[in-house]
């Protein structure tokens, strides 16, 4: 009955939205460079392409899971270890071969701080059977992540100047807008973490 709950196909994505963060790792790293030695724009378009899909994989796991009544305990624990995995490693990779804006590094550095910081809030309560439900602005705060990474990756894919510049500028309007999200849903989470401890 437990190998049922845990190998069922919501699981089985979210297993594979956790498995593209080392793919993406490996295209950073080993992709295309430029004459510059900058990540190329076709392995950007390859990561792009499997980032789409991982955040698709976030819509049709959840969806399933409520459909079909597929909900698990794994599930509960594995699906925001995933959304935050795959953030995580695309803001890292983005800071370490890209060059960032330091202004906009900021938003960045909001984004993972806080992810590790309340991944470490649901490991704790875990431990005494106890676990922060996902609230409708931790939804937005997910959806606004994945789009602002999202556009970034779009306009590093992105050959044509002028195209570019304008995915740019959108690009980081978004991720400032997603790293706002992140730190007010991220209060809430603490606050709900100090009631239930």
């Amino acid at each position: 009955m437990r190998i049922k709950k845990i190998n069922n196909l919501p699981n089985i994505l979210t297993i594979i939205r956790l498995l593209s963060c080392p793919l993406i790792i490996c295209l950073f790293i080993f992709g295309k460079r430029t004459a510059y030695e900058n990540v190329h724009t076709d392995t950007f378009l390859q990561i792009l392409i499997i980032f789409m899909l991982a955040c698709l994989t976030d819509f049709f796991d959840g969806y399933l899971a409520r459909k079909r009544s597929l909900k698990s305990n794994f599930g509960k624990i594995l699906d925001p270890i995933a959304d935050k995995s795959l953030i995580i490693t695309v803001c890292i990779m983005l800071l370490i071969y890209e060059k960032i804006p330091e202004i906009h590094k900021i938003a960045f550095y909001i984004i993972i701080i806080r992810e590790i910081i309340v991944s470490s809030l649901r490991f704790n309560l875990v431990n005494v059977n106890k676990n922060i439900n996902v609230s409708q602005l931790s939804k937005y705060k997910n959806l606004m992540q994945m789009l602002a990474f999202g556009s970034i990756l779009i306009y590093k894919s992105i050959n044509h100047s002028d195209v570019r510049i304008i995915v740019e500028n959108i690009s980081y309007f978004l991720i400032w807008f997603a790293a706002f999200a992140t730190f007010v849903s991220g209060v809430q989470h603490f606050k709900t973490y100090l009631k239930l401890k």
